[in-house]
């Protein structure tokens, strides 16, 4: 089944696979997207021709396999439920979570060396993790941009506004108007691993693709960017909040 605005399936490798097909005024050409129940979603512009789309999913029949693979073994390595006494790394450091039970008025977070200790009154809610995914996210709105502003400074790679947004399935994007978005989550990823995203968007002011000059940029600017993706690869979907 082809077409603007339908659904189908289509096989790759022996497998069927779902597939809907999703009009979007934003889009500016065809691309795909995994979804987690393992199917695609094709983005096509809002006021395209007919699009054939099982051709275009056949084209990169590799690729979401591949996907597919990967967010399935990734489905076995859950991420972690944060309790009291629970790791988690901000900032670069393994930190202990505290949690401590007190008369106040409003829940609070407080930072130090090895430990981010959560501060309830008693008769607050057990399940801490909005509270603390809400205070990280604020910081990541002030740390996030000022550490764009200095990893884009030697580049000359001019961007007009960085968003901290809270996406589900992406750890960063940039817009042709030269918006960053970016995961409040980075800030709980290994230092070299959040400069790398940041580095990957930075390098799409130049090339908005993946051709094989944008991943000479985003070598030149980060020689390590291998070793970050392995680690996304192994660990992007084990990250806890």
């Amino acid at each position: 089944m082809n077409g603007k605005g339908l659904q189908g399936t289509v096989l790759l490798g022996g497998r069927e696979v779902p597939y809907t097909v999703r009009p979007s005024r934003k889009a500016r050409g065809v691309s795909l997207r995994i979804l987690e129940a393992g199917s695609v979603e094709v983005v096509v512009p809002a006021r395209s021709a007919v699009v054939f789309s099982e051709t275009v999913i056949a084209r990169h029949a590799s690729w979401v396999l591949r996907t597919f693979e990967r967010l399935s073994r990734q489905g076995k390595n859950p991420a972690p439920q944060l309790a009291a006494g629970s790791r988690i790394t901000y900032l670069g450091v393994d930190r202990t979570i505290r949690v401590v039970r007190e008369e106040r008025r409003r829940p609070a977070i407080a930072l130090a060396e090895a430990e981010i200790a959560v501060h309830l009154s008693p008769a607050s809610a057990d399940d801490f993790r909005p509270l603390l995914a809400r205070w990280i996210r604020k910081q990541a709105e002030r740390i996030i941009p000022a550490r764009v502003e200095v990893l884009s400074r030697p580049w000359d790679l001019p961007y007009t506004h960085v968003a901290v947004r809270d996406q589900r399935t992406r750890w960063g994007s940039c817009s042709r108007k030269g918006t960053l978005s970016f995961n409040w989550r980075l800030l709980i990823l290994p230092p070299h691993v959040a400069d790398y995203l940041i580095y990957h968007e930075l390098a799409h002011l130049k090339h908005m693709n993946h051709s094989v000059r944008f991943w000479r940029l985003v070598q030149t600017m980060c020689p390590s960017f291998r070793e970050a993706e392995r680690w996304l690869r192994r660990n992007g979907r084990s990250v806890p909040l």
